[in-house]
């Protein structure tokens, strides 16, 4: 009986094409050789576009901070000539002061520093369209902790429109002061100053980079 066993497994081993059956395992094992390396591609090519992507995101939040200091400096500038015309009104209230130098200061040369802070905003409007537009885009990623990194660009680009906001309400001397709407929105704009755009500034710029930082390392742990 045991040795009836033995023929039929030799039998069997002899009816084997071996070749077929390396050929069928090496095939296997190439498949399986492809697919990891596919993967490990796929890995890789993901890890550089999202490394690029990072490099854009810092050049081009570097590249906004640059061109807004000549805003924020004209900025700067109005609001000290709407603080000399105010002298005029010591005897009123500070806020009612402040409102009176900035209609004195519009009218006496609102026009012209408009145009100049629309120039300098103009020059730097590239920067903020394309900070926006990374903006937009780095939400595809699905990176950790991006909605901080977001809302910091959202801010950032804020600050330009309101500055925006400043050159055009001193650039319209001929509004109606008198108007309750209109004077909200002059109140609205003197609550713009420069040291609160730069604040706005400088806070964007590390939420942004600190953003960068945790992402690169968590990249290169990968």
């Amino acid at each position: 009986m045991i040795a009836d066993s033995m023929d039929k497994a030799a039998s069997f081993m002899a009816t084997v094409d071996w070749l077929d059956v390396m050929r069928t395992g090496a095939s296997v094992i190439t498949a399986y050789v492809a697919y990891v390396a596919l993967q490990n591609w796929r890995r890789q090519d993901k890890a550089k576009r999202e490394a690029e992507f990072l490099d854009a995101l810092i050049e081009a939040t570097h590249a906004f901070i640059v061109d807004m200091a000549k805003p924020v400096t004209m900025v700067e500038m109005a609001r000290i000539g709407m603080r000399s015309h105010s002298e005029d009104w010591g005897t009123e209230d500070e806020a009612g002061a402040v409102a009176h130098g900035a209609i004195a200061y519009i009218n006496a040369r609102g026009e012209q520093d408009s145009k100049r802070l629309f120039d300098a905003l103009n020059e730097a409007r590239a920067t903020v369209i394309r900070l926006r537009s990374l903006g937009t885009k780095g939400q595809v990623f699905a990176f950790d902790d991006y909605v901080a990194c977001y809302q910091a660009i959202v801010n950032l680009a804020w600050q330009f429109d309101r500055m925006e906001a400043f050159a055009g309400m001193i650039g319209s001397s001929t509004r109606n002061w008198r108007n309750p709407d209109v004077r909200s929105s002059l109140d609205k704009i003197l609550t713009i100053t420069p040291d609160e755009l730069q604040g706005h500034l400088t806070s964007g710029n590390v939420a942004v980079l600190t953003f960068a930082q945790a992402t690169y390392r968590a990249l290169y742990r990968r």
